[in-house]
């Protein structure tokens, strides 16, 4: 990913470069703009420092495990999740999936049953280092190292 869109500056694979020249699949050659986003005071905000070190600094202790288990991570945090019917296609080449009828979002009550542990958008409402601990005791996310998760959220 080392050519960059003139436009919007995202990188780019020289393969996805059309005849033109101009990149499309970004922000179809400069018609999308995308306001950067801002805090309540309207200052800019920056991509979090830790992350961007977790994807890209080998040096760091945590690369690996973060870059292993990064859609782990990012379901963790999530508030919903994706459902539907699929339909597996087994055979060589990638993983691919099809889904038969409706797509929906699973999401959770706000206020769980008794004894239940909650999941989703609930998790926003609980005190952080509670919610990061519900989350890293989900078998889904054992892999997950809880300081990171502490510090996503």
């Amino acid at each position: 990913m080392n050519v960059i869109c003139e436009f919007c500056k995202f990188s780019n694979f020289l393969g996805e470069r059309p005849s033109g020249d101009k990149f499309t699949l970004c922000c179809r050659k400069g018609k999308v703009k995308l306001q950067k986003p801002v805090d309540a005071e309207g200052n800019i905000l920056k991509y979090p420092y830790f992350l961007k070190d977790l994807m890209s600094n080998i040096e760091n202790p945590y690369y690996t495990n973060f870059r292993e288990h990064i859609v782990s991570y990012n379901s963790a945090v999530s508030f919903a999740s994706m459902g539907a019917k699929l339909v597996d296609f087994n055979g060589r080449g990638p993983y691919m999936f099809k889904v038969h009828g409706q797509i929906f979002h699973r999401t959770s009550l706000l206020q769980p049953f008794d004894g239940e542990a909650p999941q989703y958008a609930p998790l926003y409402t609980i005190d952080s280092t509670q919610a990061t601990e519900v989350r890293i005791s989900q078998a889904a996310n054992e892999a997950c190292l809880f300081h990171i998760l502490y510090q996503i959220d």
